[in-house]
C-alpha cells in the first residue's frame, strides 16, 4: 500500500450472501481521480465493509493516509455510521462522508457517526478545499460550499456548491486510482453526462436534478481507448451509467458511429440505458444503437399500467413500451432488460395482476431477448412520492431500509400488507421463470439466439436472465449445448437422408427415467413402451434405418411410428442428429 494523503471508501455488508457489485458506482474512483490532479495522493476502494475495515487498520496504523472518505448510499447509511466512528474512535482522523444520500443525512447521522463534514453534490469542487482545510489548514468550513458540518451544537448546512459546467475537465480514471487494483480489469464504467430532466417521482435523480450538461464526444472516446489500448488482447465490456444517454439523438449518432468504429480495432461489448420516449419519438438511435455493438439496454418501463406510468412521470405509454421493445429486439439488442415495481403508486391487486400480464406480454415480445426485474417499491430519500406518500396511496413502513436489503417490502396500502407484496413478488418472478422455460421448450426463442448464448457463455460479462435459465434446466441446456457444439444438428439441417442420420440422447438416460404402470416418464414426458424402445437405441451409434431392425420395425406402419417417435422426442427436445 502507498502513501496516500485521502482514501475513498465505498463499502457495503456482504447482504444476502452476495458480494457488492460496484460496476456503475464511479464517483469513489473519480474523487481519487480529482485529488490526483490537484496535487494531493489519493485513491478509492469499492467492496465488502470487512475488507475495507482491514484496509483501513492497514493504512492508519502504518501512517499512509490522513483523511478518510465514505461514500453513502442508500442501503449503507448503517455501515458508514458503524466505520465513521470506528475511525474516529481508534485512529482520531478526519472523516467527509458524501454520495447521493448525503443530501438526506442530517443531525442524527452527524451525531451517530461523528463524521466531521458531510459533502453534498458536485464533491470534485467540494473535497480539494476539503483537503486544503484538514491537512494543510487553509480556509475555514464556514466558506466552503456544499459541506453539512456541527459547530458546538449546531449544525450549520452551507449554500449548495456550484456545478460543474465542463465535464471535459474531469480527469480520467485510472489503475492509479484504485486502493487495490481494478475487480475486473476487462469492464470501464464510463460517464458521459451528469443531471436528468425528467423528474420522475420515486428517483432521487430526478428529485435532484441539475442542468443536464454531457461531456464532449471527444473526450468520451478519448477514456475509452485509453482504456482499450492497455488491454489489447481482452474482451472488454464498457457501462454507460448516466441516464440520459439517449437524450440527444444527434449525439447518440455520433458516439455510436465512433464505437462502431472502434471496434474494427478492439473488442468489447457495451452497455447503456434508454428512455422509452426518447427512443420512441427518435427510433433511429436503436438502430446508431445496435449496430455499434450494444450488447444490453436497460429501459426504464417500471409498470404495467398506464395510471401508474403517469403517477411516476415516465412521459411515456404502454405502446410506446411495446414498440420499442420490438424495435430493439429486431435491431439485434441481445438483451433488453427493465424492472417491474411492486407495492408502488396505487398498487393494488389488480395493478399487480395487470403488471404480470404486461410483463410477460412484453417477454413474449422479446422472443428470448426481454428480462423482466421484479423488485418492490424502494422509498429513495426525498424523491415526491417519499415526501407525500398519501398522495398515490402508500404508506412508508421502512423509510430507512432497516428491515430490508432489496428483499423485503418497505411500504403498505390499504388493502395489502408488506407479506401480501411479497407473496406477488414471489409469484412474479416463479411466473416469469416458468414461461422463459415454455417459451424455451417449445421453439418461441430463435434456435440461433439460444446458440449465441452458448457460444458467447465465456466471453460474456453478464450472461442474462434467459442464459440463467437455459442453464437452470439440464435437458434444455445439454440439448443445445450439444447443437452449439457443432457435433450434432436438428434434423432439419442435416445434409444426408433422415434415415441414414444417427439420433443421440442429450442427457443421461438413468438419471431422468422413471417406469410407470402405465409407461414411462422421460424428462416429463410420457413415453409408450414403443418409444422407450426408440429412445434406448438412440445412443448415436445407429442410424434410423439401423434402429427400425433392432426395433422390429418390418412394415411400412411401422417404421413410420419410428419416425414419429423420433420427431415427438426432438420437439420435447430428447434427442439431437449426428450425420456420422
Amino acid at each position: 500500500m502507498r502513501n496516500n494523503d485521502v482514501i475513498f471508501f465505498n463499502l457495503h455488508r456482504r447482504y444476502l450472501n452476495q458480494a457488492p457489485q460496484f460496476g456503475g458506482f464511479i464517483g469513489t474512483f473519480i474523487l481519487a481521480a480529482v485529488m490526483n490532479q490537484n496535487g494531493y495522493a489519493a485513491q478509492g476502494f469499492a467492496g465488502t465493509v470487512m475488507e475495507g475495515k482491514r484496509l483501513i487498520d492497514e493504512a492508519c496504523q502504518s501512517h499512509k493516509v490522513s483523511i478518510i472518505g465514505l461514500y453513502c448510499d442508500y442501503e449503507n447509511v448503517t455501515e458508514n455510521i458503524q466505520i465513521c466512528r470506528y475511525i474516529k474512535e481508534k485512529y482520531h482522523l478526519p472523516v467527509m462522508v458524501g454520495g447521493p444520500q448525503a443530501t438526506a443525512l442530517g443531525r442524527d447521522f452527524l451525531d451517530e457517526s461523528g463524521c466531521d463534514v458531510i459533502s453534498r453534490y458536485e464533491g470534485e469542487l467540494t473535497v480539494p478545499e476539503l483537503l486544503d482545510y484538514f491537512l494543510d489548514g487553509i480556509g475555514s468550513l464556514d466558506t466552503i460550499k456544499g459541506i453539512m458540518y456541527k459547530k458546538g451544537n449546531e449544525v450549520i448546512l452551507n449554500p449548495e456548491q456550484n456545478l460543474i459546467e465542463n465535464l471535459d475537465a474531469l480527469p480520467f480514471i485510472d489503475d492509479d486510482c484504485y486502493l487495490t487494483g481494478r475487480k475486473s480489469d476487462n469492464q470501464l464504467s464510463i460517464m458521459t453526462g451528469r443531471g436528468c430532466p425528467f423528474h420522475c417521482a420515486f428517483c432521487h435523480e430526478g428529485h435532484h436534478t441539475k442542468k443536464v450538461r454531457f461531456r464532449s464526444i471527444d473526450n468520451v472516446m478519448e477514456e475509452i481507448e485509453f482504456f482499450l489500448s492497455h488491454r489489447p488482447h481482452l474482451h472488454c465490456y464498457i457501462l454507460f451509467t448516466d441516464d440520459t444517454f439517449t437524450l440527444i439523438p444527434a449525439r447518440v449518432k455520433e458516439l455510436c458511429q465512433r464505437l462502431k468504429k472502434l471496434r474494427e480495432t478492439y473488442r468489447f461489448d457495451w452497455f447503456c440505458e434508454g428512455h422509452i420516449h426518447t427512443l420512441y419519438t427518435h427510433p433511429e438511435m436503436i438502430s446508431y444503437i445496435a449496430e455499434a455493438g450494444a450488447k444490453r439496454i436497460q429501459l426504464g418501463i417500471e409498470a404495467g399500467t398506464q395510471e401508474v406510468l403517469d403517477a411516476y412521470r415516465k412521459g411515456s405509454t404502454l405502446d410506446e413500451i411495446r414498440d420499442v421493445v420490438v424495435r430493439c429486439r429486431d435491431a439485434g439488442i441481445d438483451q433488453i432488460y427493465s424492472n417491474i415495481i411492486l407495492g408502488g403508486a396505487f398498487y393494488t391487486p389488480e395493478v399487480y395482476e395487470r403488471n404480470l400480464q404486461f410483463a410477460k406480454e412484453l417477454i413474449r415480445l422479446g422472443k428470448g431477448c426481454v428480462e423482466i426485474g421484479v423488485v418492490s417499491y424502494w422509498p429513495l430519500a426525498e424523491t415526491e412520492i417519499t415526501n407525500h406518500p398519501e398522495k398515490y396511496d402508500l404508506k412508508i413502513v421502512d423509510k430507512n431500509f432497516i428491515t430490508s436489503v432489496g428483499d423485503f417490502p418497505q411500504t403498505e396500502t390499504d388493502s395489502l400488507n408488506r407479506w401480501d407484496i411479497v407473496t406477488m413478488m414471489r409469484h412474479m418472478e416463479e411466473e416469469i421463470k416458468t414461461l422463459m422455460v415454455d417459451m424455451l421448450r417449445h421453439d418461441e426463442v430463435p434456435t440461433a439466439r439460444i446458440l449465441s448464448w452458448i457460444k458467447g457463455a465465456e466471453d460474456d460479462v453478464v450472461r442474462g436472465m434467459w442464459f440463467l435459465q437455459l442453464s437452470s434446466q439440464p435437458s434444455l441446456f445439454a440439448y443445445y449445448q450439444m447443437l452449439a457444439s457443432g457435433e450434432c444438428v436438428q434434423s432439419q439441417q442435416l445434409t444426408i437422408p433422415f434415415l441414414k442420420a444417427h439420433p443421440m440422447r442429450a442427457v443421461n438416460l438413468y438419471r431422468y427415467i422413471q417406469k410407470k404402470s402405465s409407461g414411462y416418464v422421460f424428462l416429463d414426458y410420457h413415453l409408450s413402451e414403443f418409444e422407450m424402445q426408440v429412445l434406448i437405441y438412440s445412443t448415436g451409434k445407429l442410424s434410423v434405418q439401423e434402429i427400425m431392425k433392432y426395433v422390429h420395425a418390418d412394415t411400412e406402419r411401422e417404421k413410420a411410428e419410428v419416425i414419429d417417435a423420433l420427431k415427438k422426442m426432438e420437439r420435447d427436445k430428447m434427442i439431437v442428429f449426428c450425420e456420422i
